[in-house]
């Protein structure tokens, strides 16, 4: 899951994760949870919604990550929910230990910790809590098509 290549798009909810799905079809892409979803949502919240779109759209192609900053526990969750990365806060040097042993076990499960958000530059914010689906699809198509995936 190193490999970032992918459309990485952030989602707020349900309507955003559909949309994607819809758009993207079988193009693979990361579908990202909103930021700190952790701390705010749960690890719980974001693995149903996963759960309910691959139900949906069985045939989309999508990774999942989760931001978990600013409640590191919520790392250990999404380890568990099966997600193939969580975003934590950078820790101290005094910590290192820490993210070693939660690397560690990431690297068991098939789940990257990212800790430095410059691998994850190019996201897509889908503003699914602001707009309506059509208008959601809409705005994905126009930005693949400005980077020639569409």
């Amino acid at each position: 899951m190193t490999d970032l290549s992918d459309q990485i798009i952030r989602i707020h909810g349900i309507k955003g994760a559909r949309s994607a799905c819809r758009v993207m079809a079988k193009q693979p892409f990361i579908l990202l949870s909103p930021e700190n979803a952790a701390l705010t949502h749960g690890a719980q919240w974001f693995g149903d919604l996963v759960k309910l779109v691959r139900v949906e759209f069985p045939t989309a192609a999508f990774r999942t990550i989760l931001d978990c900053r600013g409640r590191l526990s919520g790392a250990l969750a999404a380890i568990e929910n099966g997600f193939d990365g969580v975003i934590i806060n950078p820790l101290p040097p005094t910590h290192h230990d820490q993210k070693d042993r939660l690397s560690d076990l990431g690297r068991q499960s098939g789940c990257v910790i990212y800790d430095d958000l410059s691998a994850l530059a190019e996201i897509f914010e889908m503003a699914d809590h602001m707009l309506p689906d059509t208008e959601l699809d809409r705005r994905l198509q126009i930005h693949l098509a400005s980077l020639g995936k569409a």
